[in-house]
């Protein structure tokens, strides 16, 4: 399988600038008056909501799905992420999007390692 590097530099930018933007946003919503449990709901479909806006125009250059997957599940795990954690302190800008963009890497990994098990799976049952 032939990865071109053009698709992983995007692959890895649209889930960077996502899981920042998010992480930045939730900081900015969420502090230490709200419930850590309905921060992480509350944050997850903001996440999510929010995500939506990178992985449209990041699509339409590095591929719909291949794009749209990680990045939609990078906003539901950065929204989660940086909302739990400003549940039980502040959280400045700057760790939020650092938290985000950890996060975005990590549901890229997710994904991607995901995606070359179920090929795999999927190619032994049609061989």
């Amino acid at each position: 399988m032939e990865t071109r590097p053009y698709f992983v530099f995007g692959d890895l930018l649209a889930n960077a600038l996502a899981g920042a933007l998010v992480g930045v946003l939730t900081s900015f919503v969420f502090g230490p008056s709200w419930n850590m449990f309905i921060a992480m709901v509350v944050g997850m479909f903001l996440g999510m909501f929010v995500s939506m806006f990178v992985a449209l125009p990041m699509g339409a250059l590095f591929g719909a799905m291949e794009v749209m997957v990680p990045v939609m599940t990078t906003g539901m795990v950065a929204g989660m992420v940086v909302s739990m954690a400003a549940a039980m302190a502040p959280v400045p800008a700057g760790r939020a999007a650092w938290l985000g963009v950890v996060s975005g890497v990590g549901s890229l990994l997710a994904c991607t390692i995901a995606n070359a098990w179920i090929k795999g799976r999927v190619a032994k049952w049609t061989s």
